[in-house]
């Protein structure tokens, strides 16, 4: 754990252009025996691919983190980055606590070259945190690089207007007990560092959260 910290939030990931290649990283942080090798054959878009594992296709949707919608602002820049990332190569996949999301993709964190593609994707700018509980291991880590690639103005923090997230339902802050609609005024003064999305309002409850008594979601889908 010591080491993804390191690795995460100490620079050793440098900002770069899309076309750039990736230098391998020291020292994986998690041991191989806890991921699976997938061999990538698509990249669907920023933050879902294709993968073969022992002879079986699979979608996998990244853990923790957004990239823009096809067709939306920054969405090619997104896809471009992920396909130079990862396009061909052999990946590892690290789970969290769910298994798939609601889409039956498998929900992973994607090691490739001794670097998690999630982070190198915030750390660059071109994919926005999206904490969806119970998958939150690396959760602060990833606000830390959010951080930087907005101060830095890295990315799509570099647009006039930040991509939000863009598959949940509903958000919260870490530090409340409240979930909203996106829309909800109170929603739309979380700081990006302090949201939590949700995919259901069960899954917020699970998470201990209880409806707004303003925008007033739904307790149940």
């Amino acid at each position: 754990m010591v080491c993804v910290v390191l690795v995460l939030t100490t620079g050793c990931i440098p900002p770069a252009s899309p076309t750039e290649t990736l230098a391998p990283q020291e020292t994986p942080s998690i041991p191989t025996s806890e991921r699976v090798q997938a061999r990538v054959v698509r990249v669907v878009d920023g933050d879902t691919i294709e993968v073969d594992i022992a002879g079986s296709p699979y979608r996998v949707r990244y853990i923790g983190i957004d990239t823009p919608e096809i067709g939306k602002p920054g969405a090619a820049e997104a896809t471009r980055l992920n396909s130079q990332l990862v396009s061909g190569k052999v990946a590892e996949l690290e789970k969290d606590v769910s298994e798939t999301d609601r889409y039956g993709r498998l929900l992973r964190y994607v090691w490739v070259d001794g670097n998690m593609v999630n982070a190198v994707l915030v750390a660059r700018g071109y994919a926005q945190v999206a904490t969806y509980p119970p998958d939150v291991k690396y959760q602060q880590e990833f606000l830390e690089l959010q951080r930087q690639a907005r101060e830095a103005g890295l990315g799509l923090w570099g647009a006039q207007e930040p991509v939000p997230a863009t598959e949940a339902v509903y958000t919260g802050s870490i530090s409340s007990n409240k979930y909203h609609y996106p829309s909800c005024r109170y929603a739309q003064r979380i700081l990006p560092e302090n949201e939590m999305w949700f995919s259901s309002a069960a899954e917020a409850q699970a998470a201990g959260y209880v409806p707004c008594k303003v925008c007033r979601p739904p307790t149940s889908d």
